[in-house]
């Protein structure tokens, strides 16, 4: 048998935090304004130790922060859109927004949007939602990025004279985010729907229900 290799795994001191030439000469004042989250705590065969406090504090404390429910999200808090009678897609989109208040902390484990069968063949009602906190353009590589953010589908849910929306959306599923959506104060989502089809002969109602809770935030 061939002599086994062995390979250094031990994390160096400089891989640490930022080194000594990026602290040099700041004061407390300055560290804080540029938020590092490192201190020295010495020196370790000649080099500098640093602490990171980032990875020290705040990352375990995202970890347990949803532990800590303070209220519920439920059909209390659903935005609803209204396409009038004769809505065409040349009216534009008819929006309603939820907004996280400021100080508050929401964990949305899913979605749920709804609109009743059009009243005649031809009207076609399309539905869709937007984060704020995404600024990416809705194609990827795009350069225009909507003043709503980000639409959360990539192709917009669709209502007809024989099919209705009833979507539940789970953000933990695999084939969507993979965990639920963590929306600090100020987040807003946007629900959109827009007149696809012929013009609509009686107004509809396009509903967005998030499900999840409110938690205390522990994590700046």
């Amino acid at each position: 048998m061939g002599k086994e290799k062995l390979f250094d795994k031990r994390v160096m001191p400089q891989e640490a935090g930022p080194m000594p030439q990026q602290l040099s000469g700041m004061t407390v004042a300055q560290a804080l304004q540029n938020r590092l989250g490192s201190y020295l705590v010495g020196g370790y065969k000649g080099q500098s130790v640093f602490i990171d406090l980032d990875k020290l504090v705040n990352e375990p404390l995202a970890l347990v922060e949803g532990l800590y429910a303070l209220d519920r999200l439920d059909a209390r808090d659903t935005i609803t859109a209204t396409l009038p009678i004769g809505a065409v897609a040349a009216d534009g989109p008819v929006v309603d927004t939820l907004e996280v208040p400021a100080g508050e902390l929401w964990i949305v484990t899913q979605v749920t949007i709804a609109c009743a069968v059009t009243a005649v063949a031809g009207e076609v009602i399309a539905a869709n939602f937007r984060h704020l906190g995404w600024q990416f353009a809705d194609i990827r590589g795009g350069a225009a990025v909507h003043d709503a953010g980000r639409s959360y589908l990539a192709a917009a849910l669709q209502a007809t004279s024989i099919a209705a929306i009833d979507e539940d959306i789970v953000f933990a599923d695999a084939d969507e985010l993979g965990a639920p959506l963590r929306l600090p104060g100020g987040s807003v989502i946007t629900l959109v729907a827009t007149s696809a089809g012929d013009a609509l002969t009686e107004a509809r109602d396009i509903t967005l229900t998030p499900h999840g809770r409110k938690i205390r935030r522990l994590v700046a």
